[in-house]
């Protein structure tokens, strides 16, 4: 009976050391995560060639400012602009804007859309009227998001012509993007002729976020 205690005490301390040390294992491997994820993304910039643009902060410093925020705060979410091609900057990342100002209006009347056309009283109200208010939306969104468009860093590099690319990641605090998709959407429904409670129910579709890949 005392061998079969003693056993069991060695079995209990076994699994105690265990436990203790993958728990070291766990929080070691949460702290690098960041620095390993910035780290690859560097590697990942400079083999293609990337250099940023218009900061006095080292790229590492500025992924890890990036990083914080978003971990911060939930309601900010990161977009990113690209541009080819151009020979002034001020172009380029015109273009930039415009590019990340299009994906997320893309990606937000894609999530309206599929959720008017899987509800079939919704698009039988709608009728013909839904490719209309799918574009009056999609336009109006990607007017008014190009204000909540914050720069967070530039990167450019040079092409063989002697002219350059750009990648601009934004940010976007949803908080205010959700007024602009609402504000969009009242637009849209402006134009549609359709009962006030399939509005209603076309406005809490607007309410989702759309997930910017």
């Amino acid at each position: 009976m005392k061998q079969k205690k003693s056993k069991l005490s060695q079995l209990i301390l076994f699994a105690s050391i265990a436990l203790l040390f993958s728990c070291g294992s766990k929080k070691q491997a949460s702290h690098y995560s960041v620095q390993d994820e910035i780290s690859e993304k560097l590697a990942e910039y400079k083999t293609g060639g990337w250099q940023m643009q218009g900061s006095s902060r080292t790229l590492r410093g500025v992924l890890s400012s990036v990083i914080e925020r978003l971990n911060e705060n939930p309601d900010l979410v990161e977009v990113t602009g690209t541009a080819n091609n151009f020979a002034v900057i001020s172009n380029g990342k015109e273009a930039a804007a415009a590019n990340a100002s299009n994906r997320y209006a893309a990606t937000a009347t894609r999530l309206v859309k599929g959720a008017i056309d899987s509800d079939a009283q919704l698009s039988q109200a709608l009728g013909t009227e839904r490719d209309n208010l799918y574009a009056a939306y999609s336009s109006t969104v990607e007017r008014l998001i190009r204000g909540d468009l914050k720069e967070a860093y530039t990167l450019v590099r040079n092409r063989q012509n002697g002219k350059m690319d750009c990648e601009i990641h934004y940010l976007i605090d949803e908080v205010k993007a959700q007024t602009s998709r609402e504000t969009a959407m009242k637009k849209a429904l402006d134009n549609v002729d359709i009962d006030q409670k399939y509005a209603d129910k076309i406005r809490e579709h607007v309410n989702k976020r759309p997930d910017i890949e």
